[in-house]
């Protein structure tokens, strides 16, 4: 059976047309249009019945971290049947990584005609595992924290997105002065496994299986797109003032030697949080942080992804 998941409510694209499309690709394919738990919670528990060779989603990076966040909680993770991401919603960086950004309806047609003559293009992909103290755990692919996250945030709520979303969310950063706002560093001790943080407090960081989390955004330079051993880590101690002036070319991986930037892979990270309030930012959802609570990111398991585009390696 193959299953198609669609969010009426993911973002600008027609969910009518992409549901004409999946209901007509095949006579095996349960098509579910809906955002809600409750259903989603159904369809993992008919699962059982009914295993899922390919569970398609129409939505955007919300909609798959919500379904792995359900999986999550029924205890399920290790079952997730292989999944393709279809880029129909508002963020799309999970589908445009591993299968592009082209119309989600002409992606369904040419990728579902393939997976029926038998074409299994998939990859082992490590998620990630978000516990904070009084928050349900969240699953999904990438996770911001400090800065990045601060500043994803006012990202999320602008009017305009991509590089427009990013000059115009620095720009106002800037003239507003809130650098010691956004750039507060994370000053509890921040552990990793395996090894040691070598910074003395992180200003902003990025855990994520993919290097990128909205277009613009490469700070993994020189690693494999996807991950295989873990998450690619990117850690700042950047002071405030620097951190504002050089946060772009940060993310877009210019400062890779620079001794205030460690990278890395890791299977977990953790810290308390300090005397105020915080967020982390998975798959452009925030989780709020309360003063004191403590914060775990880590591998939750590997999942099966379909990968269409081609995947660069390293330079």
């Amino acid at each position: 059976m193959l299953v198609g998941l669609i969010n009426p409510a993911a973002g600008r694209v027609s969910a009518v047309e992409l549901a004409h499309v999946l209901a007509s690709s095949s006579p095996r394919l349960r098509l579910v249009m809906s955002d809600q738990p409750s259903d989603i919670d159904a369809l993992i528990r008919s699962l059982n019945a009914v295993p899922a060779e390919l569970i398609v989603i129409g939505g955007g990076d919300g909609t798959l971290c919500n379904l792995l966040t359900r999986f999550d909680a029924a205890g399920r993770l290790d079952q997730v049947p292989p999944l393709l991401a279809l880029p129909a919603g508002r963020i799309n960086t999970i589908a445009s990584a591993l299968v592009g950004s082209e119309h989600p309806a002409r992606l369904a047609q040419r990728i579902l005609l393939a997976w029926t003559r038998g074409v299994r293009r998939l990859q082992r992909v490590p998620i990630v595992r978000v516990r904070v103290d009084g928050q349900p755990s969240r699953v999904g692919m990438t996770a911001s924290i400090g800065a990045v996250a601060r500043i994803h945030a006012d990202y999320r709520q602008g009017p305009y997105m991509g590089v427009t979303g990013v000059g115009l969310t620095l720009t106002r950063l800037a003239l507003q002065r809130l650098a010691g706002d956004r750039f507060a560093p994370i000053r509890g001790k921040v552990q990793i496994e395996p090894g040691l943080v070598h910074l003395p407090v992180v200003t902003a960081g990025v855990l994520s299986a993919l290097p990128c989390f909205f277009k613009i955004v490469k700070p993994f330079p020189g690693v494999h797109s996807v991950a295989v051993d873990g998450l690619h880590m990117a850690l700042s101690a950047l002071g405030p003032m620097a951190s504002q002036a050089a946060v772009l070319g940060m993310v877009r991986g210019n400062l890779s030697n620079s001794p205030h930037l460690q990278f890395g892979t890791v299977q977990r990270l953790s810290w308390r949080n300090g005397s105020r309030p915080d967020l982390v930012i998975l798959d452009g959802e925030p989780i709020e942080v309360a003063p004191h609570a403590q914060v775990t990111i880590e591998v939750a398991a590997k999942i099966r992804m379909v990968v269409w585009r081609a995947l660069p390696r390293p330079g």
